[in-house]
């Protein structure tokens, strides 16, 4: 199986490694980064059967998103995520087997789905430990003819549990959680690792994301074979990725971010590229 950057994971990835961190932010603490994600075009999906899935039409997908976490005290944080996204579907795909039929093209943009959540520190000791409960807002239903989305219509709710250490200038945490999901979407299993070393004022860092439907939703997949991958039921992924972010002064820096898919369903075989800005106090 070639190896492919996963666009789900530039949308999902400040939220899903970020508020995954065991360590809350000090009490008026707070975290705000603004990054932009693309992946300009795609025309195959990993499929469930470990085949690839070629679309009639190329999709394209973008968004700006603002992250943000705030320390309400020195155990717990509150946490925020907001997408905006622009996804559009165009050119035929002569590589499917659906190159003559009739579906939509056009584009759409709006909001996805806002993410809210607190985390609470359960040990501060040389081993960290923390809870976190995270609710993610419906975005709507989109354009069901062309399969254009901007997030999960539906509600989701994810406690997750996070462990982890750090030495000065290095650290690890691990995470899972179980997140159930309304409107006929299938619960999923979320877990994973990361781990940095800071080399001068650059932090490097090396992570595994795993997204694991439990396919015990009746909502279908959308179209032939999947028309776009935008937020459909039962997607999957296991990645590998790094991740830089240089510090530049004390609290202004930049995060860049790549990952490749060990294994998909029903998301993007083609890359994408992730950058943002933060700014963050202690």
């Amino acid at each position: 199986m070639r190896r492919s950057l996963l666009s789900t994971l530039f949308v999902c990835a400040a939220f899903a490694l970020s508020a995954q961190s065991p360590w809350a932010r000090s009490k008026a603490g707070f975290y705000a980064q603004l990054a932009y994600h693309t992946i300009p075009t795609y025309t195959t999906l990993f499929g469930p059967d470990g085949d690839d899935i070629n679309m009639i039409r190329e999709v394209s997908e973008s968004t700006v998103q603002f992250y943000g976490e705030y320390g309400i005290t020195d155990r717990t944080t509150v946490v925020a995520s907001l997408p905006y996204r622009f996804n559009s579907r165009g050119a035929r795909n002569p590589e499917s087997p659906y190159f003559f039929a009739r579906e939509d093209t056009g584009s759409i943009s709006g909001l996805g789905n806002v993410s809210l959540a607190v985390r609470h520190q359960i040990l501060t000791g040389k081993l960290a430990l923390a809870g976190t409960l995270r609710v993610d807002l419906p975005a709507g239903e989109g354009k069901p003819l062309s399969g254009l989305r901007t997030g999960f219509d539906a509600l989701t709710i994810q406690p997750t549990l996070s462990v982890g250490m750090g030495y000065g200038k290095a650290y690890w945490f691990a995470y899972g959680g179980y997140a159930l999901r309304t409107n006929d979407y299938s619960h999923f299993v979320n877990g994973g690792v990361e781990a940095g070393v800071a080399l001068g004022p650059v932090w490097l860092s090396v992570f595994s994301d795993l997204n694991l439907s439990v396919e015990n939703g009746d909502r279908p997949v959308t179209g032939l074979d999947g028309l776009t991958s935008l937020f459909d039921n039962n997607q999957g992924w296991l990645s590998l990725g790094v991740k830089g972010s240089w510090q530049i002064t004390r609290f202004v820096g930049i995060t860049v971010t790549g990952a490749g898919a060990a294994w998909g369903q029903y998301v993007p075989k083609s890359p994408g590229m992730s950058a943002a800005v933060f700014f963050k106090w202690d």
